[in-house]
């Protein structure tokens, strides 16, 4: 009898020992629940659905014979008659950020458009303006006008962000408007993804679900506070989207109000990680930008900036790699002078820089007719074909030298790049 007695005693305290735990953390997620459902109550209503219409490069139906336009629904044309231009509609997200209705969105959402619409959170729809755009950071700002008291979202400060925090990703995925998905920062300063004319990156990465639809809206914290704005995923990848740091937007959003553009300063060279190159130099670290090149005209060749020199500071900051000098002195305004320290053949040397504005005209980069690419080719050599492992019948040039202000340069293409097509064709010379 006291043999079961003592049973019975231990299978109730063991079933005590499983449940406890569980019981103690109803509470806790209990908790957790009900903060993300008032996040869910409160952020919503700040976040809007932008539709926008434009209008296509090509006009509709242009190719088609006129055999086959009837078959397409399309009217037959005349003999040189050209298509009228057809219509394009495009729609992302945004966020209210002030009572005189200021919305934060993506410059890619709404440019080239010819009429901009904005959705509420309670179905009303208003047209709105673009006040400002800037695609080296992709963030624009556009208006609406209303009498009724507008739901602003509280901006946070994004230099704090670690991962692991909560992330909250705010939009219309796909079109589905109010649209809440929760997850954690995974990663900060992503850079190197080939967004068009975006200069500026630096990306918090997270996991929180974003979608095509979700471009403009708010990235957020635990505290409903917005520390990005969401702008691109990797295709084919789950749980790898991107959001522009808040701060970016924080420090061109004045700008951007009262002008419509960003003015920046600008220095004139062409830049890379001091790291690819510290040890062919002799560094006595990896940190640095190293200068490609240095623009004719500009602040750095006044400055007597120079070739193989490495940029370690500006006004004492010290300079990691070539983006962050970039983003340093994109900070400046044009006219303002700086100090820059520069490693040059074992040695310190300081220079003063009194910067120019940046410009995407022709002080940068100017286009030559004859080059417009601004790359040169020649054929693969025959030891490279076999590095490449290219096959003797393979076409395709290697890129000799390149403009690192000229377009191909600016999308991405390198000297020693081996172009084997363009426009889906091959290129044998």
């Amino acid at each position: 009898m006291r043999s079961m007695t003592t049973k019975w005693i231990v299978g109730i305290a063991a079933l005590c020992l499983v449940a406890s735990p569980a019981m103690a953390l109803n509470p806790i997620l209990k908790e957790l629940e009900d903060t993300f459902v008032g996040l869910g109550d409160k952020l919503i209503p700040s976040v809007v659905y932008i539709e926008v219409t434009g209008e296509r490069s090509g006009p509709r139906g242009a190719g088609v014979p006129n055999d086959l336009r009837n078959f397409f629904g399309l009217p037959p044309l005349g003999e040189g008659e050209q298509p009228p231009p057809m219509p394009s509609e495009a729609s992302g997200s945004g966020f209210i950020i002030d009572q005189e209705g200021h919305i934060l969105t993506n410059n890619h959402v709404i440019s080239d458009a010819k009429s901009i619409s904005v959705v509420m959170h309670d179905g009303t729809e208003h047209p709105a303006t673009v006040i400002g755009a800037d695609s080296q950071t992709d963030i624009a700002v556009i208006k609406i006008d209303t009498d009724k008291p507008l739901p602003a979202m509280r901006l946070g400060d994004s230099s704090g962000v670690k991962p692991g925090q909560f992330a909250i990703a705010i939009g219309s995925p796909q079109g589905l408007e109010g649209s809440m998905s929760f997850g954690h920062v995974t990663a900060l300063g992503r850079e190197g993804l080939r967004l068009p004319n975006l200069r500026f990156q630096g990306f918090i990465q997270t996991d929180a679900a974003i979608n095509l639809g979700n471009s403009g809206g708010p990235l957020c914290n635990i505290d409903g506070e917005v520390i990005g704005i969401n702008v691109a995923i990797v295709y084919g990848a789950n749980s790898i989207g991107f959001a522009i740091p808040i701060n970016t937007a924080k420090g061109i959003l004045n700008q951007l109000i009262s002008t419509g553009r960003v003015s920046r300063g600008f220095l004139g060279v062409a830049i890379e990680d001091a790291s690819d190159f510290s040890d062919a130099i002799g560094m006595p670290d990896r940190y640095g930008a190293f200068v490609q090149d240095v623009r004719p005209g500009t602040p750095a060749e006044a400055a007597g900036v120079k070739i193989y020199d490495v940029i370690r500071k500006v006004d004492g900051k010290q300079v990691r790699t070539a983006s962050e000098l970039m983003r340093i002195i994109a900070s400046y305004s044009p006219g303002e002078t700086v100090d820059i320290e520069l490693w040059r053949d074992g040695d310190t040397v300081d220079k003063q820089v009194t910067l120019m504005e940046f410009s995407q005209g022709p002080v940068v980069a100017e286009v030559d007719e004859a080059n417009p690419l601004g790359i040169q080719v020649q054929p693969v050599p025959d030891e490279l074909r076999a590095e490449f492992e290219m096959d003797d019948d393979d076409q395709g040039v290697i890129v000799s030298q390149i403009d690192p202000f000229g377009p191909a340069y600016r999308q991405g293409l390198r000297q020693g790049d081996v172009i084997l097509e363009l426009a889906r064709k091959p290129v044998p010379s």
